[in-house]
């Protein structure tokens, strides 16, 4: 009787289980078969066959760090819009810009920009449940960057500036061989400069004086990666933070967190007008819970910090690495605009130097080769004649616009900081200024656009003012270009390695 119920309950597990798999293999069956089917409503649109059945192969070759590389050769095989998932668009075109991003249709960011780790918590950088949620959260970041605030934020950019000044002459002094990289100093400096911002000073991270020991700026990359490239499935983005790997991710969240816990613990004893100061409260006076403070503090720090460093690093790049002597070129702009190499650099001077923005300009241009994926809301849209349908997601291929005979021409692919300036590269020559999209556009472009470019520029001045560098003599260019990996934020897989030598008084 046992034996005959036993066998019962086997043959129902066994009938069960072959109903389930039935059910799963079916239900994969049948979606493959949808989105491979002329009835999808992608399905006119050309690209990989087999990239159609699953985002899967979007997110391999995003984690190769070259996504940019390959989407622009897909483009050239299949013309200006390419299928690139089951509902995803690449589309490479320049009148597309103002649809996709700007405010008229106003699209929402597309699954990569999900809260990571289903923190319950609103931050500006991330996608919210719904539009007013974002208007009301960049309301309240936008006053922290108009043109009175941002001087209240110059003091803590110019005493850290001289600080890394300071810390490329110590670091170098450390090496053995006399060189250091200049690359990391960058990135130190860019933390502790907007965690001063951010924080008002009621920080103690300091990490062009003591380094990196736990990895915050690795930790904060890597995060910014698997959103990016996990991101594309979202389903997986569940798996990546409970996996050994992803601790290192939440690393400087958790800092980030507890130096915001401290700030608000301080705030009648900080002096400068932070931040923080502006994010405390909605525009209807209610308070901001602390949860969302930290993650601010968070999107703050990483969105603040890593455009930056990597800029300014890749200008150096480029202008010590050209054969057109434009760091000599850009050091005599500035010689001949300020006499005293030490004193003050006025920022309104700066902004309007011709060939300090270019330099700027021309290494934005192929330093952000950004994909910034947006939803299609309710409707459809229509671009260049061709109707997209709501719910699919799409990008502008920006490298692709970026280096695109079309907007810049000639040497679209080489840095030509001429380009930027009256004349450009000679007669014939075109600059699409239009078309630089590193900071994006519409209501999700960069809030803090502005203060980033006279950052950069007032750091790019001082460095130059003060010092000559030159690359180490085993510094191989070839290798440290083909190490750049862009996904949303860009590895530098390689240091570079400079030696810095401080520049003669003057004796005029």
């Amino acid at each position: 009787m046992l034996f005959a119920a036993a066998a019962q309950i086997r043959a129902s597990y066994s009938l069960i289980t072959t109903a389930i798999a039935i059910h799963i293999a079916s239900a994969l069956g049948s979606t493959v078969f949808y989105r491979l089917s002329p009835w999808h409503s992608l399905a006119r649109f050309p690209g990989p066959f087999l990239w159609r059945i699953s985002t899967l192969r979007l997110v391999v070759i995003s984690l190769t760090g070259k996504r940019y590389i390959l989407l622009d050769d897909l483009h050239r095989k299949y013309g200006p819009f390419v299928r690139i998932g089951p509902s995803q668009l690449s589309i490479n075109l320049h009148s597309a810009n103002s649809i996709i991003y700007g405010p008229g249709t106003h699209m929402e960011k597309g699954d990569s920009y999900i809260t990571p780790g289903h923190l319950g918590a609103a931050a500006l950088f991330f996608k919210q449940k719904t539009k007013e949620i974002h208007q009301e959260r960049k309301r309240i970041w936008s006053p922290a960057f108009t043109r009175p605030s941002i001087m209240n934020f110059i003091p803590a950019v110019e005493r850290r500036t001289w600080d890394l000044l300071h810390c490329v002459k110590r670091r170098q002094s450390e090496s053995p061989v006399q060189t250091l990289d200049l690359s990391e100093a960058f990135c130190h400096w860019a933390y502790d400069t907007m965690c001063e911002i951010v924080f008002g000073g009621s920080n103690n991270l300091e990490l062009m004086q003591n380094g990196d020991p736990e990895g915050l700026v690795a930790g904060g990359k890597f995060a910014t990666v698997i959103l990016d490239c996990i991101g594309q499935s979202p389903w997986l983005m569940d798996l990546a933070w409970h996996i050994p790997l992803g601790k290192s991710m939440v690393r400087l969240r958790d800092v980030a967190a507890a130096m915001m816990r401290n700030r608000v613990k301080a705030d009648s004893d900080v002096t400068m007008r932070d931040l923080t100061s502006y994010l405390g409260q909605t525009t209807s006076g209610e308070r901001i819970p602390l949860t969302d403070l930290e993650l601010d503090a968070v999107v703050a720090i990483q969105g603040g910090s890593d455009n930056t460093s990597t800029t300014l690093s890749l200008a150096f790049y480029y202008m010590l690495t050209s054969p057109h002597g434009y760091y000599a070129k850009l050091q005599q702009e500035l010689d001949e605009t300020f006499h005293d190499r030490d004193g003050p650099l006025d920022w309104d001077i700066l902004a309007a130097l011709p060939y300090l923005n270019a330099v700027i300009n021309e290494a934005l241009r192929l330093a952000s080769p950004y994909y910034l994926p947006r939803v299609v809301p309710a409707g459809g849209v229509v671009i260049d004649g061709e109707f997209i349908a709501q719910g699919t997601t799409v990008a502008l291929a920006a490298y692709s616009q970026q280096t695109s005979p079309e907007n810049f021409y000639p040497d679209p692919l080489d840095y030509r900081v001429e380009r930027w300036l009256p004349g450009g590269l000679g007669p014939g020559s075109k600059t699409e200024k239009a078309a630089l999209y590193s900071f994006s556009s519409g209501p999700h472009v960069c809030i803090a656009k502005s203060f980033a470019y006279q950052e950069m520029r007032y750091a790019l001045a001082r460095l130059v003012l003060a010092y000559n560098f030159k690359l180490a003599p085993k510094f191989d260019a070839r290798k440290y270009r083909d190490g750049i990996l862009n996904m949303r934020t860009t590895l530098l897989k390689e240091p570079l390695s400079v030696t810095a030598y401080i520049r003669e008084s003057r004796k005029d």
